[in-house]
């Protein structure tokens, strides 16, 4: 989030409001998942911990409640969504720190951080592996990180299917590589973080399913304003978004109907020896 590249929260939806919840409901989706992967990792109390490209702070929200006793820092690069974290964790009673900065240049020194988390950044990034040396330059020696992005190749699935679902994801990928981004990075990232000298590197994919979490959870993480923008930009018929919002309400009037998605996390440490 807020990172140059190929995001840019006031453009990429229907509204910075609207985009500012869907961003929500991606933090909701997976959560129940995403933090057992986190817990797995080594995150703890006591932990110093930074969130690069915190967006407005949901993640933060849920890793201070989750994990009680981390020290937590956020960094946003763009102003309004700083401003947005600030309010909301100062809302909930939270002490996290939010500034503004960039991944590829953060401006923290050497070996500040025990654990790092990069969550749907390095897709829209022209050079990510500038941001992988950045964490891997903050983090001290031993310490982790995690990389969290999609893989838009295998993104939302549905059944029954809607088969054009596949034009609405090529037309997402086509406008963010036309920007810099790369939305089929998360195949990529456990090579990208072994090239950036993290060892005990490994990789998972987490799903998440309706059955399971409802269909409004769906809704509210995948929303109507980014293939809206698509068909204003050129990317995308108006054709086909009409008829995968057909498509789409008589899948959730059927019974048996079921919506998956996926998220690619990458791990890996900086060696302890590293000193």
């Amino acid at each position: 989030m807020g990172t140059t590249g190929s995001y840019d929260v006031s453009r990429i939806g229907a509204s910075v409001d609207a985009e500012i919840d869907r961003l929500g409901g991606q933090v909701e989706l997976f959560w129940a998942k995403e933090s057992q992967r986190y817990a797995g990792y080594g995150l703890t109390a006591g932990l110093t911990v930074v969130e690069l490209g915190c967006g407005p702070g949901y993640l933060l929200e849920k890793l201070a409640t989750a994990f009680p006793g981390l020290n937590l820092h956020g960094l946003e690069l763009d102003p309004l969504l700083v401003e947005r974290a600030s309010r909301y964790l100062s809302e909930q009673g939270l002490d996290v720190s939010v500034r503004q900065g960039s991944i590829l240049d953060t401006g923290y020194a050497e070996a500040t951080f025990d654990f790092a988390v990069i969550r749907l950044v390095l897709e829209h990034l022209p050079e990510p592996m500038t941001a992988i040396r950045e964490v891997y330059r903050i983090l001290r020696p031993g310490g982790r990180a995690v990389f969290v992005d999609n893989d838009f190749e295998m993104h939302l699935m549905s059944f029954p299917p809607i088969p054009e679902l596949r034009e609405v994801y090529d037309a997402y990928c086509r406008s963010r590589e036309d920007e810099g981004g790369n939305p089929r990075i998360g195949r990529e990232l456990p090579v990208l973080l072994a090239a950036g000298g993290f060892v005990d590197v490994d990789y998972d994919v987490i799903s998440a399913h309706s059955a399971l979490l409802g269909d409004d959870l769906f809704a509210r993480s995948e929303g109507v304003g980014i293939p809206s923008r698509l068909v204003q930009d050129g990317y995308l018929s108006s054709r086909t978004l009409g008829l995968v919002s057909s498509r789409w309400r008589d899948l959730l009037r059927s019974d048996g109907h079921a919506l998956i998605r996926q998220l690619h996390l990458g791990t890996g440490r900086r060696p302890a020896a590293d000193r």
